[in-house]
């Protein structure tokens, strides 16, 4: 038996059929621009997301235990997830894939792979959660964001995590922290999350934001807030923390 040439076993795609040049830039996700709607659609429009991503080993553990957490499940899954590799290593690529199941929620039990992520988490569905995404890279706490756009001020970043999870009501429970740059506490933590809604917080680039703010000491602040957030995680049911930062011998 002759076989099969591999375009007629697997057909590749558009770019590859019809000769396009691939632009580098195009594989660098910006977790900021899926979230405000200004990426690229292979990473904007979820179904075309998931249809390109291989779901490797490691990606499908850590999917089916966030989407596990979310749903309420406290055994054979964690709170909080720091994911560490070099650049290029996929933190970002991980993120972005975490958000779009956490935005869509049941929309999302349909698309390519998640089945396998639904069937590995033990879950009938992938619940609706609020999702905050802050980004060191982007965010700059001297000129903030907000306050010219109708939406208050925000120049920390546990004050923009607060609005995007929970909007004005939310951010005015850490407003005055905001204000002074100091970290709230646990107790405040739990009063701007969602009462009746998974949280999904995602961390992006911290240790720039780190380097940029050690004058300030908002640095420092950052460390006590990631702190007091994870212990907050672990604590409340459907809330997930995943934090990325570059690895190095450091």
């Amino acid at each position: 038996m002759s076989l099969k040439p591999c375009y007629k076993v697997v057909t590749p795609r558009e770019d590859l059929r019809e000769g396009k040049p691939l632009d580098a830039s195009e594989f660098a996700i910006h977790l900021d621009q899926v979230r405000e709607g200004s990426a690229p659609a292979d990473y904007q429009k979820p179904e075309r997301f998931f249809e390109r991503t291989y779901l490797t080993k490691n990606l499908t553990a850590l999917a089916a235990e966030v989407i596990r957490r979310l749903s309420g499940e406290r055994t054979e899954t964690n709170a909080i997830f720091n994911l560490a590799t070099q650049f290029g290593g996929g933190k970002t690529h991980a993120l972005t894939l975490l958000y779009h199941l956490a935005k869509h929620g049941p929309a999302a039990d349909k698309w390519t792979g998640v089945s396998q992520l639904l069937s590995r988490a033990g879950v009938g569905g992938v619940p609706k959660a609020e999702a905050a995404v802050f980004v060191g890279t982007e965010f700059d706490s001297i000129s903030g964001r907000g306050g010219k756009d109708g939406t208050p001020l925000r120049k920390t970043p546990w004050g923009e995590i607060a609005f995007q999870l929970g909007g004005e009501h939310s951010f005015g429970v850490v407003a005055d922290h905001d204000k002074k740059g100091e970290a709230p506490g646990g107790e405040v933590i739990r009063q701007f999350l969602p009462q009746d809604k998974p949280s999904l917080i995602l961390m992006d680039e911290l240790m720039n934001y780190v380097s940029r703010n050690r004058r300030s000491g908002l640095g420092a602040q950052l460390y006590n807030f990631l702190h007091n957030l994870s212990e907050v995680a672990r604590i409340v049911d459907s809330v997930v923390l995943v934090v990325s930062i570059q690895a190095s011998e450091m």
